[in-house]
């Protein structure tokens, strides 16, 4: 009889190979690097509970069919549509997103309303509320990269475009008052955490 680490082990090798996905690929989705996730088919370690759960949730079937000894052909009745799903989440995405700026149009046509009635104004502030569409945009990608994607290097990207976008929209917000252009600065630390994150999850 099978050891429960040979038998899971066995499990997660077929259910990626099913998915089409390479070993860095399947831990890039669940923040772990290649290396763990060949200790895992290989049966040296298993993965913690919770993960197991996560991994369980992704493919489609319960965590009982990775513990458990069956004809894998035969008893794998899921069927991984990751297309559709990747479809699903990227429309409801992208609606969240075209909403900002939706919102942001509302603002910038409103701006523009109240302006007709100003005599020379000094300058339309309200072309801005498209530039502050961007932060919450990188914010909402980057909680689905993590979340639906479990991809950790989505997450450095989005969450590094949500850095800079947010400074760049304070500068531009600022701009008629001043250059305080050394906000940049800010991001530069900020960016240099996100890369050792990065690195610190893949570890």
């Amino acid at each position: 009889m099978k050891q429960l680490h040979e038998i899971v082990g066995e499990n997660l090798t077929y259910l990626r190979k099913k998915a089409g996905l390479t070993q860095l690929e399947f831990g890039e989705k669940f923040s772990y690097s290649d290396k763990t996730v060949s200790k895992w088919e290989q049966g040296s370690i298993l993965p913690a509970v919770d993960t197991l759960k996560d991994i369980a949730d992704y493919y489609g079937v319960s965590v009982d069919y990775i513990l458990s000894e069956h004809d894998k052909e035969k008893d794998f009745k899921s069927v991984i549509k990751r297309t559709p799903n990747f479809n699903q989440k990227a429309i409801i995405i992208t609606l969240i997103i075209t909403l900002f700026f939706v919102i942001a149009t509302v603002v910038f046509v409103t701006g523009i309303h109240k302006l007709n009635g100003v005599t020379n104004p000094k300058y339309n502030p309200y072309w801005l509320a498209f530039i502050w569409c961007f932060p919450p945009s990188s914010l909402l990608l980057t909680f689905t990269s993590k979340r639906m994607f479990r991809s950790s290097l989505l997450v450095l990207i989005f969450s590094s475009l949500f850095v800079w976008t947010t400074i760049a929209a304070a500068y531009l917000s600022a701009l008629y008052e001043g250059n305080y252009w050394y906000l940049f600065f800010i991001g530069v630390p900020l960016q240099v955490a996100l890369i050792l994150l990065y690195q610190l999850r893949k570890e």
